[in-house]
């Protein structure tokens, strides 16, 4: 490749050798060709790597690959991929899913306009029986709490100066990712377009999350280590209440969603987890104005209804009696 990219695509890959073929074929076959495709083997133990080589040597103007000495994860390995990128612009590709021939074309698009710091768009949710479009709204809920790393453009300079990255957690670090941009009001555009395939893989991390991974724990570490690198004190009060609601929205598919099917004994102890965190974190939490289902524009309605059933359930002193109900389905 003569010329700089002006965009980078990064495809962390780990047990992906049935879906990684198509993923490639997607990336490379692109409307805009002024951009690179970095892959990161995160120690894959199938065949994955011999995909790669083989790729690697065909289109090696274009594909490049690197592998982790150890499994670092998926955020870390597309942090180490962001170091290695000569684009301006990165994106973020899951190796089980796949693009639209028009996808960088029509981001790239929007940056040639105004240069944002993120364009955000929706994406297709590809299932056994059906195709399913998931439109964004435009709102300042949709900058906090839609919190997949992909179906987005990042501009890179913005990463690096900020210093925004994952954290090295498993689970969840798209949460942190997603939450360090909104506090560091990064300049959103926001496109209703669908260009990003997400294949639901039920083995995948997300998909084989259960109450045994205690996600609670996970997220109230998150948390912290964003407080700890944006102060609540430092933010405006529209967004400390939008950290709040993101929170709060988290914890609730904790303990709601994932806690499904958890002992009650291991219930108790998660839903007392989350309490203790809660109001150490946020003290004046109840005075949050957006914990009703007419509170907030953006959320979806079954977003609404659970984090106001939850928060409505702590007010009235039924939040015990709430998970202990959920602990038994």
């Amino acid at each position: 490749m003569d010329r700089k990219p002006m965009a980078t695509i990064i495809i962390p890959v780990y047990n992906a050798q049935a879906y990684l073929e198509k993923c490639l074929d997607s990336a490379l076959q692109q409307t805009y060709d002024n951009y690179e495709i970095i892959c990161v083997n995160d120690q894959s133990p199938d065949d994955s790597q011999r995909i790669l080589e083989e790729y690697g040597k065909k289109y090696s103007e274009k594909l490049h690959y690197i592998c982790n000495e150890e499994n670092i994860g998926q955020g870390q390995s597309r942090m180490r991929a962001i170091a290695m990128a000569k684009g301006e612009y990165i994106f973020f590709l899951d190796s089980d899913d796949y693009l639209d021939q028009d996808y960088l074309e029509t981001f790239m698009r929007e940056v040639q306009e105004e240069d944002y710091d993120v364009v955000v768009a929706g994406f297709k949710r590809i299932m056994p029986d059906k195709t399913v479009d998931h439109d964004i709204i435009e709102s300042e809920f949709t900058r906090v709490c839609y919190t997949v790393a992909c179906c987005k453009m990042y501009r890179k300079d913005f990463i690096l100066q900020h210093r925004i990255d994952f954290t090295d957690q498993r689970i969840g670090e798209d949460i942190f990712f997603t939450l360090s941009f909104y506090c560091s009001k990064a300049r959103t555009k926001f496109i209703h377009y669908f260009g990003y395939n997400y294949l639901y893989n039920p083995k995948s991390t997300t998909g084989a999350l259960r109450y045994n991974k205690h996600f609670e724990r996970v997220a109230a570490d998150m948390f912290a280590r964003l407080m700890n690198r944006y102060p609540m004190e430092s933010l405006e009060e529209e967004q400390r209440y939008l950290v709040e609601y993101a929170y709060v929205s988290t914890m609730t598919d904790a303990l709601l969603h994932y806690g499904r099917g958890a002992k009650p004994a291991l219930m108790k102890e998660m839903h007392a987890f989350v309490l203790q965190d809660m109001y150490e974190k946020f003290p004046d939490i109840k005075s949050n104005p957006y914990f009703r289902i007419r509170g907030l524009e953006g959320p979806s309605l079954m977003n609404k209804i659970g984090v106001a059933v939850f928060m409505g359930s702590i007010r009235l002193h039924l939040d015990g009696a709430l998970c202990w109900l959920v602990s038994l389905i």
